[in-house]
Formats: C-alpha cells, structure tokens, sequence
C-alpha cells in the first residue's frame, strides 16, 4: 500500500511555484508556434503538490499559478485560478487511492482532470460571453490539450520528485 507523507515542506512550496511560473512563461512564449495548445503546466503541478501535501498547501499553489496562468493566458483573471483550486480541492481526497509512481494511472488521472479543468473554464466564458462563434468546437483541442499534458506528467513528476524540497524520504511505504 502506498502512503504519502502528508507534510510538502516549504522548500518544496517554493521549487514548485517558481517551476510553475517558469513553465507558464515558457508556455506562453511557444504556444503560438503551437496553434495554442499544449500541456497544461499549471495543472500538472497542482496535481502533484495535491498528490504530496496538504490542503491548504495545494490551494496556496493553485492560487498562485491560477493568477499567474491567467494573466500570462490574457484571459479573465480568476477564471483558471478558480478551475486549478477547484482541481486541488477535487483531488486532494482522492490522493492515497490512486497510484502516481506508476506512469498509466497518473496519465489517466492527468487527462481526466485535464479535461474537467478545461470544460471548467470553458463554462463561465459562455456564460460571460456567450457561446463563441457558429462552428466553433473546443472539444478536439481540449482532447488534444489533454493528452498532451497526460504524456509530460511522469517526467515532469519525475523530475520534481529529484527537486530539493520535492522528495519527502522515509515514510512511503508501509
């Protein structure tokens, strides 16, 4: 049975938080060569500090990489914020039930809350906005966004569990 260590720890706040602005730039900068759309960055790191510590650490960094996502992305402010914290808050009691240290799990996982986030933002924009133009269908690009950000998920749990403040030794198997 897989037991994670309920504590992140500080330094493992900070890494990841400063990983995820560096990521959301670097998303930013390329996803017009990309036809915008990629791996969610944000999301994947909420998901792992979800999966490594407690509650109000995972919404501390959803709240942070939601503001920065969101105003890195120029859409309203708090729109992916609230969907990240919502993805947080999901998630982070499902965390000792699922396996993450094996790579199918954490991509189904990933997807299916890729996917959720995305049709969680798309919500209030229609509703804001109303529904875009005729013809418009954001669903292969959803799919596509969320497959994308499902296969970058084990190396980038892999590389954040190396990470200073990233690993919690002792304690994960019992």
């Amino acid at each position: 049975m897989n037991i994670v260590p309920p504590f992140f720890g500080p330094l493992g706040f900070i890494t990841v938080t400063i990983l995820g602005l560096i990521l959301i730039a670097a998303q930013g900068a390329v996803s017009p060569l990309i036809g915008e759309v990629g791996p969610e960055a944000a999301l994947i790191l909420v998901i792992y500090v979800s999966w490594r510590a407690e509650k109000w650490v995972s919404v501390s960094v959803a709240f942070i990489l939601g503001l920065c996502r969101d105003a890195a992305g120029g859409s309203f402010l708090g729109i992916y914020q609230i969907a990240l914290i919502l993805v947080a808050w999901v998630f982070h009691p499902w965390r000792r039930r699922v396996h993450l240290e094996a790579p199918l799990p954490l991509m189904l996982c990933v997807f299916t809350l890729a996917l959720g986030s995305d049709l969680l933002v798309l919500a209030p924009l229609t509703v804001l906005l109303g529904w875009p133009a005729p013809g418009f269908n954001p669903v292969p690009a959803f799919l596509f966004s969320a497959l994308l950000s499902a296969l970058a998920a084990p190396p980038l749990f892999w590389l954040l569990g190396r990470l200073p403040g990233g690993h919690v030794t002792g304690g994960q198997h019992g």
